[in-house]
């Protein structure tokens, strides 16, 4: 068995902010992509800096995914997650917004990705390490490219989920005055906020996409 901090290639999913088409390609999985990603909990994780810059790793968000058999017929059934980025910084992702009929262009007021999306589908580890949390990954099928573009991104992106989590970045970030809150969403965010900061790190990095990942 392989040392798990052994940094490794696997094939993920692409979507590429330019617009092409999303594709099937190689990324190196390491302890620094881990170290960098403010969302990366295991000991080694896809290393992002390349598509996102140094200076925009901060903003790296992260969703998991859980794809049954039946959705899938089989071949794509598995954990995955979903990484993109809220930076103002980087461009809006094409791909993703042709995904769910949005001209890039003329967005509105349901904000769309930024950067390119990269999805990894993960392995748990087969014993236990200590310290650390270590993970193996897959690599990505077609099957699962069809899943993701077809159903499971029109779908997020129309969710209250999706909406949720950009109201609180909103909240966080005053700089985007292009998605307002009313008094009610700002106090509801505010408490999330609040119990959010209280916890201690390792808990804050354990959580969920739509609680921002911060050290």
């Amino acid at each position: 068995m392989r040392d798990p901090c052994e940094t490794i290639v696997r094939n993920v999913l692409l979507f590429p902010a330019n617009g092409g088409a999303p594709a099937i390609t190689p990324m190196t999985f390491s302890e620094a992509g881990s170290r960098s990603n403010p969302c990366g909990i295991y000991m080694v994780n896809v290393d992002l800096r390349g598509l996102y810059g140094e200076d925009n790793m901060y903003a790296t968000r992260k969703e998991p995914w859980d794809i049954t058999d039946d959705r899938s017929g089989g071949a794509a059934g598995g954990k995955y997650d979903l990484f993109h980025n809220t930076s103002p910084e980087l461009p809006i992702n094409v791909a993703m917004a042709r995904l769910v009929d949005v001209d890039p262009e003329k967005p509105g007021k349901r904000p769309l990705w930024r950067g390119d999306v990269v999805v990894v589908k993960r392995d748990e580890w087969p014993t236990e390490v200590s310290p650390g949390l270590p993970m193996d990954y897959l690599d990505v099928s077609r099957q699962a490219m069809d899943v993701f573009g077809s159903h499971l991104i029109p779908e997020w992106y129309n969710s209250n989920e999706w909406r949720d989590f950009f109201q609180i970045e909103r909240a966080k970030n005053d700089d985007w005055d292009d998605w307002p809150l009313t008094d009610d969403e700002k106090k509801k965010v505010e408490k999330t906020i609040r119990l959010f900061d209280g916890l201690p790190i390792a808990a804050r990095k354990l959580c969920h996409l739509h609680i921002p990942c911060q050290d």
